[in-house]
Protein backbone atom coordinates (compact mmCIF):
# COMPACT_ATOMS: atom_id res chain seq x y z
CA UNK A 1 0.00 0.00 0.00
CA UNK A 2 2.74 2.48 0.91
CA UNK A 3 4.67 2.24 -2.39
CA UNK A 4 1.55 3.20 -4.32
CA UNK A 5 1.04 6.25 -2.10
CA UNK A 6 4.62 7.37 -2.74
CA UNK A 7 4.12 6.86 -6.44
CA UNK A 8 1.03 9.07 -6.40
CA UNK A 9 2.86 11.78 -4.48
CA UNK A 10 5.96 11.87 -6.67
CA UNK A 11 4.38 11.21 -10.07
CA UNK A 12 3.46 14.89 -10.62
CA UNK A 13 7.06 15.88 -9.93
CA UNK A 14 8.33 13.54 -12.62
CA UNK A 15 5.69 14.59 -15.13
CA UNK A 16 6.45 18.29 -14.84
CA UNK A 17 10.22 18.10 -14.45
CA UNK A 18 11.03 17.90 -18.13
CA UNK A 19 13.59 20.07 -19.91
CA UNK A 20 12.34 23.32 -21.44
CA UNK A 21 13.22 22.55 -25.07
CA UNK A 22 12.36 26.02 -26.37
CA UNK A 23 14.65 27.69 -23.84
CA UNK A 24 17.48 25.26 -24.60
CA UNK A 25 17.01 25.66 -28.33
CA UNK A 26 17.18 29.46 -28.11
CA UNK A 27 20.37 29.41 -26.05
CA UNK A 28 22.13 26.78 -28.16
CA UNK A 29 21.17 28.58 -31.37
CA UNK A 30 22.80 31.77 -30.10
CA UNK A 31 26.26 30.19 -29.60
CA UNK A 32 28.69 31.10 -32.35
CA UNK A 33 32.17 29.81 -33.18
CA UNK A 34 34.11 32.68 -34.76
CA UNK A 35 30.73 34.24 -35.72
CA UNK A 36 29.61 31.02 -37.45
CA UNK A 37 26.74 28.75 -36.34
CA UNK A 38 27.58 25.65 -34.32
CA UNK A 39 26.68 22.08 -35.26
CA UNK A 40 25.54 19.75 -32.50
CA UNK A 41 25.35 15.99 -32.09
CA UNK A 42 23.73 13.79 -29.47
CA UNK A 43 23.03 10.09 -29.16
CA UNK A 44 19.98 10.94 -27.03
CA UNK A 45 17.56 10.90 -29.98
CA UNK A 46 14.39 11.57 -27.98
CA UNK A 47 15.84 14.84 -26.67
CA UNK A 48 17.88 15.80 -29.74
CA UNK A 49 15.05 15.34 -32.25
CA UNK A 50 13.03 18.05 -30.44
CA UNK A 51 15.76 20.67 -30.93
CA UNK A 52 15.80 22.97 -33.96
CA UNK A 53 19.56 23.66 -33.79
CA UNK A 54 21.88 22.80 -36.65
CA UNK A 55 22.48 19.06 -36.34
CA UNK A 56 25.57 17.16 -37.43
CA UNK A 57 25.30 13.71 -38.99
CA UNK A 58 28.11 12.23 -36.91
CA UNK A 59 30.24 12.88 -33.86
CA UNK A 60 33.22 13.69 -36.06
CA UNK A 61 31.43 16.43 -37.98
CA UNK A 62 29.93 18.09 -34.88
CA UNK A 63 31.40 21.07 -33.06
CA UNK A 64 29.71 20.26 -29.75
CA UNK A 65 28.44 16.94 -28.37
CA UNK A 66 25.35 17.15 -26.15
CA UNK A 67 25.02 14.66 -23.27
CA UNK A 68 27.90 12.32 -24.20
CA UNK A 69 28.16 8.89 -22.60
CA UNK A 70 31.88 9.48 -22.07
CA UNK A 71 34.37 12.15 -23.10
CA UNK A 72 36.74 10.28 -25.36
CA UNK A 73 37.33 12.62 -28.28
CA UNK A 74 38.84 16.04 -28.80
CA UNK A 75 35.47 17.78 -28.80
CA UNK A 76 33.54 20.24 -26.68
CA UNK A 77 30.73 18.86 -24.55
CA UNK A 78 27.52 19.97 -22.92
CA UNK A 79 26.83 17.56 -20.07
CA UNK A 80 23.68 16.64 -18.20
CA UNK A 81 24.56 17.63 -14.64
CA UNK A 82 26.58 20.12 -12.63
CA UNK A 83 29.01 17.55 -11.19
CA UNK A 84 30.06 16.38 -14.66
CA UNK A 85 30.70 20.00 -15.62
CA UNK A 86 33.39 20.18 -12.92
CA UNK A 87 35.19 17.02 -14.12
CA UNK A 88 36.74 18.14 -17.39
CA UNK A 89 37.74 21.37 -19.06
CA UNK A 90 36.30 20.04 -22.34
CA UNK A 91 32.85 20.29 -20.73
CA UNK A 92 31.88 23.83 -21.69
CA UNK A 93 28.39 23.75 -20.23
CA UNK A 94 25.62 21.82 -18.55
CA UNK A 95 21.89 21.48 -19.11
CA UNK A 96 19.83 19.73 -16.45
CA UNK A 97 16.66 19.87 -14.38
CA UNK A 98 16.82 20.98 -10.76
CA UNK A 99 13.71 21.39 -8.63
CA UNK A 100 11.55 21.08 -11.72
CA UNK A 101 13.31 23.86 -13.63
CA UNK A 102 15.67 23.73 -16.58
CA UNK A 103 19.16 24.86 -15.58
CA UNK A 104 21.61 26.05 -18.24
CA UNK A 105 25.21 26.88 -17.35
CA UNK A 106 28.21 27.75 -19.50
CA UNK A 107 31.74 28.37 -18.17
CA UNK A 108 33.11 31.69 -19.42
CA UNK A 109 36.80 30.74 -19.59
CA UNK A 110 36.07 27.45 -21.37
CA UNK A 111 33.89 29.22 -23.92
CA UNK A 112 36.61 31.81 -24.61
CA UNK A 113 39.33 29.13 -24.87
CA UNK A 114 37.29 27.46 -27.62
CA UNK A 115 36.48 30.76 -29.42
CA UNK A 116 32.78 30.40 -28.57
CA UNK A 117 30.53 33.39 -28.02
CA UNK A 118 27.09 33.33 -26.47
CA UNK A 119 24.71 36.13 -27.37
CA UNK A 120 24.71 38.95 -24.80
CA UNK A 121 21.03 38.27 -24.29
CA UNK A 122 21.96 35.02 -22.52
CA UNK A 123 24.79 36.29 -20.27
CA UNK A 124 22.80 35.14 -17.25
CA UNK A 125 23.77 31.53 -18.13
CA UNK A 126 27.52 32.20 -17.96
CA UNK A 127 29.57 31.57 -14.82
CA UNK A 128 33.27 31.95 -14.08
CA UNK A 129 35.44 28.84 -13.75
CA UNK A 130 36.15 29.81 -10.17
CA UNK A 131 32.51 29.19 -9.18
CA UNK A 132 32.92 25.48 -9.90
CA UNK A 133 35.31 25.28 -6.95
CA UNK A 134 33.80 25.50 -3.45
CA UNK A 135 36.87 27.31 -2.07
CA UNK A 136 36.38 30.15 -4.55
CA UNK A 137 33.15 31.09 -2.85
CA UNK A 138 34.97 31.59 0.46
CA UNK A 139 37.01 34.49 -0.92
Amino acid sequence: MKPSIYLLLFLPLFLFSDLNIEKIDNVLSSIKLNNNPITYYSKNRSFFSKLKVKKAQSIDSADIIIFPKKNSRDKMYIVDNYDKLKLSSSNIGAIYVKKGRTQIIFVDERMKNNALKLSNRYNKYIIKECYLNEFCLLK
